[in-house]
């Protein structure tokens, strides 16, 4: 089957979720033969509950400054809908996060109500909209690499090479690309201008200081508080790790789920956990506990966006949709003053 232009777009996308299922059942048949099910099910009826509600806490402040800093940088593109708008959304996107078999089929859902909700050049709002949720991806990302970086630095003595080892090839890889943006900003408008609103975007965090303090600090609640919730449930189990190996080690699994390699990360997720907590003592069924009740307290949280989904809408039925034509203008939609107003881009780059 083929797309509009001729392109196998859903041979494509089921070649690519059959790998993801191969993938999912490789890593948890691999995982089934490591684990002691009845130790997995002791641990699981021995996990204080409390630790595993204030790790279920700690996760919704940690949402909630990720939906400020994805609210800033979308009114950094010109949107001026209100942080109840945002939250909604944000909220719908953890759940499409969660049952949908790709991690960025929220960040869609995400840019397709933001564009939603403007008026002027649909083509414009969109790409303005997909900008700030792809930048406030790559916030996230590059604080994520940059806690592990710290939390490497001043972690005792007895962290495992194989733990410091990809935690600095990150640090590396992104301290390279920052340091190439300005070149990689110039090719891009060139090579690729369909690119434009985003690498714009990235140029406005960075030329901007009160942006750029705003999403960093945003982001580094994000990613403290990631880290705190696997921290509050390793407690809860009984694992006695420093919190500076929980700095390093989460942010590498978080890398690792981004590989399309399995469903949501399934399977990937509790095989980073063992391997990298395996040196320091912590079996392979401990391991995988840990995983699965963040994993679990994760989802709890998601839940919240079926009903927030259900009334907004499902992108793409009829009252999820945009509701206009394509336009293929990319007009700024600030270009005109009765487009402005609540609600709607000011500017499309």
């Amino acid at each position: 089957m083929t797309g509009q232009n001729g392109t196998p777009t859903s041979g494509r996308s089921r070649w690519l979720l059959v790998a993801r299922w191969t993938g999912t059942l490789g890593l948890l048949g691999y995982l089934a033969t490591r684990v002691d099910w009845p130790g997995l099910g002791q641990a699981f009826m021995g996990m204080d509950l409390r630790f595993f509600l204030a790790s279920i806490a700690v996760y919704i402040l940690a949402q909630i400054a990720s939906t400020l800093r994805w609210r800033a940088l979308a009114h950094a593109q010109g949107f001026r809908d209100t942080i109840t708008s945002f939250s909604k959304w944000y909220a719908a996107g953890m759940f499409c996060n969660l049952a949908l078999p790709s991690s960025v089929g929220g960040d869609v859902v995400r840019a397709w109500y933001l564009a939603r909700d403007g008026r002027g050049a649909v083509l414009a709002r969109r790409q303005a909209a997909l900008a700030s949720v792809l930048l406030d991806r790559a916030t996230g990302l590059g604080v994520l690499i940059g806690v592990a970086g710290v939390a490497a630095c001043v972690a005792p003595e007895g962290l495992p090479s194989r733990v410091t080892a990809p935690v600095w090839v990150a640090v590396s890889s992104m301290l390279c690309g920052l340091m190439s943006w300005p070149l990689i900003s110039r090719a891009g408008r060139r090579i690729a201008p369909r690119f434009t609103p985003l690498i714009g975007g990235v140029d406005g965090v960075l030329m901007d200081p009160v942006l750029l303090v705003t999403t960093t600090a945003c982001s580094v609640v994000v990613q403290l508080g990631g880290i705190a919730q696997v921290v509050l449930i390793g407690m809860g189990l009984g694992i006695d790790l420093p919190w500076t190996f929980y700095g390093c080690i989460v942010p590498l699994v978080s890398l690792l789920t981004l590989l399309p390699v399995s469903l949501n990360g399934m399977g990937l997720r509790e095989a980073g956990y063992v391997g990298l907590l395996a040196p320091l003592g912590v079996t392979a069924t401990q391991a995988v506990a840990l995983s699965l009740l963040a994993f679990t307290a994760t989802s709890l949280v998601a839940l919240v966006g079926l009903p927030v989904l259900l009334v907004e809408g499902i992108p793409g039925s009829r009252n999820g949709s945009i509701g206009e034509s394509d336009d293929a203008s990319t007009e700024a939609v600030g270009n005109h003053s009765d487009q402005r107003g609540a609600g709607q881009p000011a500017s499309a780059a």
